[in-house]
Formats: C-alpha cells, sequence, structure tokens
C-alpha cells in the first residue's frame, strides 16, 4: 500500500533537511582535516570508515543486502562521486565553506547541460534561461573583472559537474537499490582507487585526528545515505529547494569554528544560483 502523497512528501523534506545539515557538517570537519592532510587522502578516509558503518547491516541481514545487479552503473557513479568529492574537498582548504557550498548549487544546471548534448533530451528555451542565470550567479560570486578568478574556485565548480553526474546515477539507482546498498558500493569502488593515489602523499594520521575524521566521514556517510532516502521518498523537484539549507547551515557552522565570514556576493550569487536550479526541478516535474 502507497503512502499518501501528503507523508511522502514530509518525509522526503526530513531526510532532505538532514542531508543539509550533514553536508554542512562534512564541509566543516573536512576544511579542518585539509590544513593537515591532502583532499586524496580525506577522500580515503570517508571510503574506509564508510565501509565499516555498514558492517550493522551485513551483520543482520547477510551479504544478500547487498545483492544488486547494476555493478556498471555503481561503477560510473563512483567514478563521478570520486572526481567530484576530491575536487570539493580541494576547495574546501582553498576557498570559504560557504563560496564551496554555493558553486555546489551549480549541480542542476550541469544536469541540464549533460541532458541535452549527452543524452539527447530536448530542453526547452525557459530551461536553457534559467541554466544561463544560474552560470550568471557564479559570476556573481567569482566577480571576474573585480578580483582575480581563483584555480579553487574553478575547481569548486568542476567538482560540481561531476556531481552533477553521480546524482543523477544516485536517482536512477534508487528505483532498484536502497540508500545502503548505494552508499556501500560506492566507498568499496572508492577505496582502492583512493588508497592506491594516497600513497603518493601520505601523511601518517595520529590519534588526535580521529574524532575529526570520524565526524566527518559519519557526516558523509549521513549525506548520501539521507539523500537517497529523500529522493526515494518525493520527487526531487519537490524536495531539492530544502537542499538550500546547506549555504547557512554551513556557514554558521564555518563562522563559528574558523571565524569565516560570508561575504555579500555570496549570498547574492548562490540565491540566484539556487532559484534557476530549483526553477529547472520545478519545470520538469511540471512536464514529465
Amino acid at each position: 500500500m502507497n503512502s499518501p502523497p501528503t507523508k511522502s512528501f514530509a518525509r522526503g523534506v526530513f531526510w532532505m533537511v538532514l542531508t543539509a545539515m550533514s553536508f554542512a557538517v562534512l564541509s566543516v570537519a573536512v576544511r579542518g582535516l585539509t590544513v593537515k592532510f591532502p583532499a586524496v587522502e580525506i577522500v580515503l578516509m570517508r571510503a574506509v570508515i564508510g565501509l565499516f558503518m555498514i558492517i550493522p547491516l551485513i551483520g543482520k541481514f547477510g551479504f544478500r543486502a547487498l545483492q544488486t545487479r547494476r555493478i556498471p552503473l555503481h561503477l560510473i557513479r563512483t567514478g563521478f562521486a570520486f572526481i567530484g568529492m576530491l575536487g570539493f574537498f580541494y576547495a574546501l582548504a582553498h576557498v570559504t565553506v560557504a563560496d564551496a557550498t554555493a558553486f555546489s548549487f551549480l549541480i542542476p544546471l550541469f544536469t541540464t547541460i549533460a541532458a541535452a548534448l549527452i543524452l539527447g533530451e530536448v530542453v526547452d528555451a525557459p530551461r536553457w534561461l534559467a541554466t544561463s542565470i544560474g552560470f550568471a550567479g557564479a559570476l556573481v560570486i567569482i566577480r571576474p573583472g573585480f578580483q582575480d578568478i581563483s584555480f579553487p574556485a574553478m575547481v569548486a565548480i568542476a567538482s560540481a559537474a561531476f556531481y552533477a553526474g553521480a546524482w543523477t546515477s544516485v536517482k536512477i539507482l534508487t528505483r532498484t537499490d536502497s540508500a545502503a546498498i548505494i552508499v556501500f558500493y560506492m566507498n568499496m569502488f572508492m577505496l582502492p582507487v583512493a588508497l592506491v593515489i594516497s600513497l603518493f602523499f601520505w601523511v601518517t594520521p595520529s590519534w588526535e585526528d580521529v574524532p575529526l575524521m570520524l565526524i566527518m566521514a559519519l557526516a558523509g556517510w549521513s549525506a548520501h545515505f539521507c539523500q537517497a532516502r529523500s529522493f526515494a521518498a518525493a520527487d526531487a523537484s519537490a524536495v531539492v529547494p530544502f537542499d538550500f539549507l546547506r549555504l547557512p547551515f554551513g556557514a554558521l557552522l564555518a563562522w563559528i569554528i574558523f571565524s569565516q565570514p560570508t561575504e555579500f556576493w555570496t549570498w547574492i550569487g548562490a540565491g540566484i544560483i539556487f532559484a534557476s536550479g530549483w526553477f529547472i526541478s520545478w519545470r520538469e516535474s511540471r512536464t514529465s
């Protein structure tokens, strides 16, 4: 028996708010770790601890709980997520948490471009206009001509493009696989790649680093798990607006912990980007 639409929407919003909170905690924890560790080693930490978090599921249901027929798609999703995560973590070491979060709102806009150029979907004029306005929002944050365009900012934008591929894969995977399975295979496939690359930049952790590593890994696992649950419970267009909470959550934590201020132009640009992304998601729900 299917749940009433109102209850499904409420569940979707609940999980998306938790997703936003988890991503905010993740960003702040990563920012703290980048002082000592390279981005790829932080990705490795997340993958290792993320796999340990799935052990209770295996203990309760056995390995049959991890069965899937979508290994190729899991591999593709992991590839997108790995590059996107690596770029995002690198950016967090060099730009403010608020700026990095604002650039991540470009994900729906990159998804629209991919749908047109790669999947061959027909994108109408209003969606192209919204996409253009969204990228104009990114320019508001970067402000070329008024300040130098930094390499980390460009990396943050590129990471959003790869995350768009990962999020699209997650939406497809939730049709057949549970959130736990999706998170498990991402960590399992990501671990060996991150390990090999990390060996070239290795920094040995100390016991003092463990609490922050655990917070980072737990927040990362929670973010992806809650996101998958949210998309499974309700239409993406209905719950995506609540993803904007990542910005105030992250900005507040960064201000409290690192004394990082958030510039006025970041809020304006982020608002433009997010509004454009929301319009695209809303329009897709109306035409699908």
